[in-house]
């Protein structure tokens, strides 16, 4: 088995993100070389620098586990790496490990659906924090939306926003006069999804 298992992942992401260039390049020469010199060339190397912290933080997941990779279906190994390459901040880079490694893990691949790629996306940092803030109480208790920004030192209007986003992507359910948080079942099988 190859050393790196996201060789092909990578190679069709590569080649995914590469058409872009070269349309600009087609339309118009000069502003495709432009680009390519100016920002092209520096947004591959974070790209691959993103795509090298991915690999390593998978492959330590992996081995922490003690489990023989699988290959992950295309509709999954291509939008997730096509997304996680773009990310720089830890904690959304944590989860698309996380994703990825379940993907590729054979008693955990079936609970990594693509929706999942497309909802992590969408995530923020302070959007992490609330998830596994409200999963920590666990299901027979819900948290006061004004509890939550105190604990995780959010200002309210921060959370507020925070709270409106994971409710829009079907995370979270507001009970109790829109006041109480508690978990989707769409935002628990996400979780479930990242979890280590």
């Amino acid at each position: 088995m190859s050393d790196n298992p996201y060789e092909k992942a990578i190679e069709e992401t590569a080649k995914a993100t590469g058409k872009a260039l070269e349309l600009a390049k087609s339309a118009a020469p000069a502003i495709g070389d432009i680009y390519g010199l100016v920002a092209g060339d520096w947004i591959e190397a974070k790209r691959k620098e993103h795509r090298d912290a991915l690999a390593r933080k998978t492959k330590k997941i992996l081995k922490d586990r003690n489990v023989e990779p699988q290959s992950i279906p295309e509709q999954i190994s291509i939008p997730l790496l096509s997304a996680a390459q773009g990310e720089s901040r830890d904690e959304i880079q944590d989860l698309w490990a996380q994703l990825f490694a379940n993907a590729m893990d054979p008693l955990r691949a079936e609970n990594v659906r693509p929706e999942f790629i497309e909802t992590v996306k969408q995530l923020q940092p302070i959007d992490v924090r609330i998830l596994i803030r409200i999963k920590s109480v666990g299901t027979s208790k819900q948290l006061l939306i004004s509890e939550i920004a105190k604990d995780e030192h959010l200002r309210s209007s921060a959370a507020g926003i925070s709270v409106a986003n994971l409710e829009k992507l079907g995370c979270v359910l507001r009970t109790g006069g829109g006041q109480y948080l508690g978990l989707s079942e769409y935002g628990h099988e996400l979780l479930f999804a990242v979890e280590k």
